[in-house]
């Protein structure tokens, strides 16, 4: 079985090194490096660093419609390309020239939270649940025929770091089990079931800004999935400060939502629906992290 690999961030990482120990990967794509951090030096992505590593032969094609890429692909003749959070559109073209087709190991249980950031709406969402499913790429959204998934449970305490490294290490096993299921010949493809879908849109910044009309839970689930970006924060005194760490509480009161309850070893505020958000630690921006009762 001779496979191409596409993926760039740290994410992909784990299903790479699984397969390059499994099988033989005969081609890597990658993104090419990006300017960032303040002195705006170009950073390779960690698939760039892994194949580097590892003797793997890679390329960081800026997009998949030039005619050298198709060359590339052409030439080698892969069994079958694998995707994982590659971050760029793969054209039809491109799909159709491994004989098993395209596989992308996507982080939901699809036809749930197909799109760009599944990982963090599950959180934001308050699902019990998530997992991976490896499936058939066609020309949509993440809506090709399913073959494979794992489930997991989301734990009240995880955050979309925690969900991230465990989810990495899952995508890796659901795409070995996948490629071992079309080596003996014992795969299945099922159709997504369109009327059960929904769209994990990519994350805005605006979107961390706290409504304290919104009840504690709603507040603490954006706080865990936002922690990467854009984080959640409040406005106070024309300083903006992000919420570190905090908690949900089911507590009485009859002040306003956005209003501040307590101000001791931690900072409770007001709620909707009885509810109050408890603050443990904070940020002001251009400062380092301090726990609530520092701040105050």
């Amino acid at each position: 079985m001779n496979i191409f690999f596409m993926g760039t961030p740290e994410f992909a990482v784990p299903t790479l090194d699984l397969l390059n120990k499994n099988y033989d990967i005969i081609g890597v794509f990658t993104q090419p490096p990006r300017q960032s951090g303040r002195g705006m030096k170009k950073i390779k992505s960690s698939i760039q660093q892994y194949s580097e590593k590892n003797k793997l032969n890679f390329y960081t094609p800026n997009n998949l419609r030039e005619n050298k890429v198709y060359k590339i692909l052409e030439s080698l003749n892969p069994d079958l390309i694998i995707v994982v959070a590659y971050g760029l559109l793969i054209p039809e073209i491109i799909l159709k020239i491994p004989s098993y087709g395209c596989i992308n190991g996507h982080a939901s249980l699809l036809p749930k939270w197909r799109g760009a950031a599944p990982i963090q709406r599950a959180i934001e969402a308050g699902d019990k649940k998530t997992g991976c499913t490896s499936m058939l790429m066609e020309k949509g959204l993440d809506t090709g025929p399913m073959i494979h998934k794992k489930e997991i449970i989301i734990k009240m305490e995880d955050d979309v770091i925690d969900l991230f490294k465990r989810l990495s290490l899952l995508t890796a096993e659901c795409l070995d089990e996948t490629i071992k299921k079309l080596i003996y010949g014992e795969s299945k493809q099922t159709p997504q079931n369109n009327s059960e879908a929904s769209y994990a849109n990519k994350l805005s910044k605006k979107e961390g800004l706290i409504n304290w009309n919104n009840n504690s839970l709603n507040i603490f689930n954006k706080m865990r999935a936002f922690k990467i970006f854009p984080g959640t924060y409040f406005h106070y005194k024309n300083d903006t400060i992000n919420i570190i760490d905090g908690y949900p509480l089911n507590k009485k009161h009859n002040e306003n939502p956005g209003t501040v309850l307590t101000t001791s070893d931690n900072i409770q505020i007001a709620c909707s629906k009885n509810t109050v958000f408890q603050i443990n630690s904070l940020k002001k921006s251009g400062k380092k992290s301090m726990t609530a009762k520092e701040f105050l």
